[in-house]
């Protein structure tokens, strides 16, 4: 059982590790990097790579289990190519002998800092590293996600003039006081998929972990709980086996992991957790999924009794989107801060609340939208844009969003008023304080000028000088916030990126935004000396 007292809400983005992806020759894009931060903010004219780079950030952290310290030690598609090994995880390179998994545990009580992949049996180590480091895994991996999420046949459609023989080169590194943890590379041609990744093993893998820390403490009750399971002789195997998954000859090494890091990550000594994505269009999606479903469902059970077109496929973030309303399900939490953050932007944005209907116990839900102040209930589809395009987002804070997790939303101020695109600024804001990871691309100069005085807030309360109409909950601190500018130099170039720095009087706006507000006064200027000259002539 958790301790009680453990359950807090940071008002500052947990501490995690650099990231930086890599992309050339890839799509529309010449040459991208970026550093990720709390918030990554993508912004350019359309069609310059803003979202082949936020679906590319999405593949890659499926790949491997988010931009943690270690990669992939419990993301779901890597422990199940663990538990379909040949043997299962009670074969023998798979198992942690009891022996082993004590000194492990004493370690780790004696000085959770210090532990670090070389510690680790080599048996569990082998397990940790494969996926990373064996060449043929990883290829396919990122062949298999590159194809769902951009859903295309061939990840070589992804490479910028195919023509031309020229590759596509996708790297990620993993980064802490200037050192690498973890980095891969891949490169994408008519000829296929190559990639390679490197870890370094002497890095410890909780840094922060004193023996006072919370994750010290998870870390005693843990090694209680898993010391009885493998120690008490007294309780039968199918016992341990019931309740602690533990056979006879050890403790498989993935329950272990897992729960060793869930255990960090709950505690904070580690960035990571699930990443969705928030396709734009959200509002057709929104008023649209249930037939969508319910169509897909009536042709398959035709199956075989009529012969249908071949159905066209959705790409990989629209599917898991779709995939996601359909089993929605909101979640009960001890952390109440996601669903506080979701009943502000429906009293904020909306001035109402969204509400889930179920016609049938175990069917589709039916989303639905009830002003404030009413006892009406308004489908989505008869709703405003506005509703639909924030439905979404007020039902992913309800529902699977946590600390730890990564959100990508393109274009969140889509169908929104400019006051709302500014409560969405500092929604985003809020997401970041919590603990979510928020990745947004956008067209709004409204939404860039609230983070810019978002961001003026945090210097004011650096400067212990806190703004009278703000508080640290959504105000942002420099280094919280990464603004990427996608440029084209014409129109056979690619796109390049740069980051937006801050600056306390200009916000982060792209500089040709002012140009525009510019020009727009200009022609009125010269439009109304025109007409008075009009006037006067008359």
């Amino acid at each position: 059982m958790d301790d009680p007292g453990d359950r807090t809400t940071p008002d500052t983005p947990p501490a995690g590790p650099d990231v930086r992806i890599e992309a050339t020759n890839f799509g529309p894009i010449e040459h991208a990097a970026v550093d990720l931060r709390p918030l990554t903010v993508f912004v350019g004219p359309s069609n310059t790579g803003k979202t082949y780079f936020a679906v590319l950030l999405y593949a890659l952290y499926r790949i491997l289990g988010g931009f943690r310290r270690f990669p992939g030690l419990f993301h779901r598609g890597y422990r199940r190519w663990m538990l379909s090994a040949p043997g299962g995880p009670a074969a023998a390179e798979t198992v942690l002998r009891r022996r082993e998994l004590r000194e492990l545990l004493d370690k780790l009580e004696a000085d959770a800092a210090a532990f670090s992949l070389s510690d680790v049996p080599a048996r569990a180590r082998d397990a940790v590293r494969t996926f990373l480091l064996d060449p043929g895994t990883l290829r396919a991996a990122l062949e298999r996600e590159f194809k769902r999420c951009f859903d295309v046949e061939s990840a070589s459609e992804l490479v910028r003039l195919p023509g031309r023989r020229t590759e596509m080169g996708i790297s990620l590194a993993v980064r802490e006081e200037g050192r690498d943890l973890w980095s891969l590379r891949a490169g994408v041609s008519e000829s296929g998929v190559v990639a390679d990744g490197r870890l370094e093993e002497d890095v410890a893998f909780f840094p922060e972990g004193g023996p006072d820390s919370t994750f010290a403490r998870r870390i005693r009750s843990l090694s209680r709980r898993l010391g009885a399971a493998v120690g008490n002789r007294r309780r039968s195997a199918a016992e341990l086996i019931a309740q602690y998954n533990v056979g006879n000859r050890g403790y498989p090494i993935e329950a272990f992991f897992e729960e060793l890091f869930l255990a960090a990550f709950r505690s904070g000594g580690a960035q990571g957790g699930d990443a969705y994505y928030l396709p734009a269009a959200r509002s057709g999606i929104m008023q649209s999924h249930r037939v969508i479903a319910s169509s897909l469902v009536a042709r398959s059970t035709q199956a075989g009794l009529e012969r249908f077109p071949e159905l066209p496929t959705f790409s990989g973030v629209m599917a898991d989107f779709m995939q996601r309303l359909i089993l929605y399900q909101e979640v009960e939490s001890d952390d109440r801060s996601m669903n506080e953050l979701a009943a502000k932007l429906e009293q904020e944005a909306l001035a109402g609340r969204i509400g889930i209907k179920r016609p049938t116990p175990g069917g589709y839900p039916e989303f639905v939208y009830r002003p404030r102040g009413t006892e009406q209930e308004v489908r989505l589809t008869r709703a405003s844009s506005m509703v639909s395009e924030l439905a979404p987002v007020v039902l992913f804070l309800r529902g699977p969003v946590g600390r730890g997790d990564t959100l990508v939303i393109e274009e969140p101020e889509a169908h929104l008023h400019p006051a709302a695109q500014t409560r969405m600024a500092v929604a985003l804001a809020r997401l970041v304080r919590a603990g979510v990871r928020v990745v947004v691309t956008t067209h709004s100069d409204w939404l860039l000028k609230e983070i810019g005085n978002l961001m003026r807030a945090g210097e004011l309360n650096a400067a212990g000088r806190p703004p009278a109409d703000d508080g640290p909950p959504s105000a942002l601190r420099r280094g919280d916030v990464g603004v990427w500018l996608f440029n084209q130099e014409g129109p056979a170039s690619g796109s390049t990126v740069e980051e937006i720095p801050f600056d306390s009087i200009e916000g982060v706006e792209p500089p040709d935004y002012e140009e525009v507000d510019e020009a727009l006064y200009n022609r009125s200027a010269d439009l109304q000396n025109q007409l008075e000259d009009a006037a006067a002539g008359a």
